[in-house]
């Protein structure tokens, strides 16, 4: 009786990976560095906390550009990413630096990026419908927030907010028509639980 002789081979690298990871350790002290001195600088010359929006952007150009995620890196997570980190930023700035604009600018960022999502959703339906969770949680988000800046902050003119929720709104409905049963199976799907 002969033994079958099993050979464990794994993939071969590729030279794009290879690049990749290079390029990662390359960047990843001069963002390192910078993370570092920016606060000690703000902090020494007594300044605006302008630091953690430089933090902000640095993390924003890390998680968008250099180190994506692995498991759900689709158009629409990245690009619903790409608004929610855009948004951070915006009221951080207006925390920190600049104040009385965000209540206007932000809405608009987000009625756009839900905009937007819904195009990339609809436009290729079949194989973005998996990937469905990432805009309905801005859909979400962005419904709780137009109720909260309407009600909470009566602000002059907050049309932007009403804008932001009843496209979210019109988005949710519209996901729930089109996906009809599939919705349901698809969020029972993600928060099963055994």
């Amino acid at each position: 009786m002969g033994f079958i002789k099993i050979e464990i081979t794994y993939p071969v690298m590729e030279k794009r990976r290879l690049q990749r990871k290079k390029i990662l350790k390359i960047m990843r002290w001069p963002l390192l560095i910078a993370a570092y001195t920016c606060p000690i600088v703000n902090i020494v010359t007594k300044g605006k906390a302008w630091s953690v929006v430089v933090l902000m952007s640095l993390y924003m150009v890390w998680t968008l550009v250099f180190s994506t995620d692995l498991v759900e890196y689709n158009r629409i997570s990245q690009f619903i990413k790409l608004i929610t980190n855009s948004c951070v930023l915006l009221v951080l700035i207006d925390a920190f630096l600049v104040s009385g604009w965000a209540m206007e600018v932000v809405p608009i960022v987000c009625f756009s990026g839900v905009a937007i999502s819904g195009i990339l959703f609809f436009t290729d339906f079949d194989r973005q419908k998996q990937n469905m969770m990432p805009m309905l949680q801005l859909i979400v988000l962005e419904i709780i927030g137009a109720i909260i800046g309407i009600f909470w902050w009566r602000i002059e003119s907050n049309w932007a907010m009403v804008v932001m929720g009843v496209l979210a709104f019109a988005m949710l409905i519209a996901c729930i028509a089109v996906l009809s049963g599939e919705f349901i199976r698809e969020l029972k799907r993600r928060f099963h639980v055994k």
